[in-house]
């Protein structure tokens, strides 16, 4: 799921990689990792009455992915800002539309700048393609069916310990997603720091674990720490705080 800073500085000129800035269009602008386009995180979620960010139609998957150049022979790296968690939404959705090639750069743009490896500002223009989503409803969950699973999985909460205190949903149990993270400019702890890290909170193997946060990036930023731990049995609640609120679901 995650790929090194220096294979990817020997590698971005390869044609069978699709390179995403989940930074946006206006920071991509500045300056990024050559031969890489632009995809905000707001690109890859739908808002729905609530405010919740869920993730996008397949449709509009079809069209955006496909319009990036992402095809089933493309293997994606997505790369963003050190702390934001939108690479690891966006990685997310890439999955959960089947697309299992898709990893996260394990270093932010500016320790791959403090490096003094490869940037440019040349706009990189991709070939469109045809993306086919193949869904693997296995990595998300609805608040229905949350709902009903509230006292059998574990769900965890990856929030900050103060939106925490200020609501939860019920049963839910708090890891901020910041544990996970690594220094030093990495976007992840090492699999075995991880790993130890996940078994000192006691977050069993054997049980469903279901991520949430406020709107789903942070969640993401979870399960793609427990997906490195060696968890599989791993879902993401995209709708998120912002939706069991709305939908009046118990609080904790």
């Amino acid at each position: 799921m995650i790929v090194s800073h220096q294979w990817l500085a020997e590698h971005y000129n390869d044609p069978d990689l699709v390179i995403l800035d989940s930074r946006g269009s206006v920071a991509y602008s500045y300056a990024h990792i050559p031969n890489s386009q632009p995809l905000g995180v707001e690109k890859v979620v739908k808002t729905n009455q609530y405010g919740a960010n869920l993730v996008i139609e397949n449709e509009q998957a079809a069209t955006l992915f496909g319009s990036l150049g992402i095809d089933e022979s493309k293997t994606v790296i997505i790369y963003g800002d050190y702390l934001d968690p939108s690479a690891a939404r966006i990685s997310w959705t890439l999955l959960y539309f089947g697309h299992e090639k898709t990893k996260i750069l394990d270093v932010g743009i500016r320790t791959w700048h403090k490096k003094e490896l490869p940037i440019t500002r040349d706009i990189s223009k991709s070939i469109s393609t045809k993306f086919i989503p193949k869904i693997n409803s296995s990595i998300r969950i609805e608040a229905e069916e949350l709902h009903k699973k509230i006292d059998s999985a574990l769900i965890i909460d990856a929030r900050s310990p103060q939106e925490f205190m200020a609501g939860r949903i019920l049963n839910a149990v708090l890891f901020p997603f910041t544990e996970g993270v690594g220094e030093g400019g990495s976007l992840f702890k090492e699999k075995d720091e991880l790993s130890r890290i996940f078994t000192e909170q006691q977050i069993p193997k054997d049980k469903e674990l279901i991520c949430y946060c406020a709107l789903g990036h942070r969640a993401a930023n979870v399960f793609t720490q427990l997906r490195m731990a060696g968890y599989d049995n791993v879902k993401l609640y995209d709708g998120s705080f912002a939706d069991w609120v709305g939908r009046r679901l118990p609080l904790g």
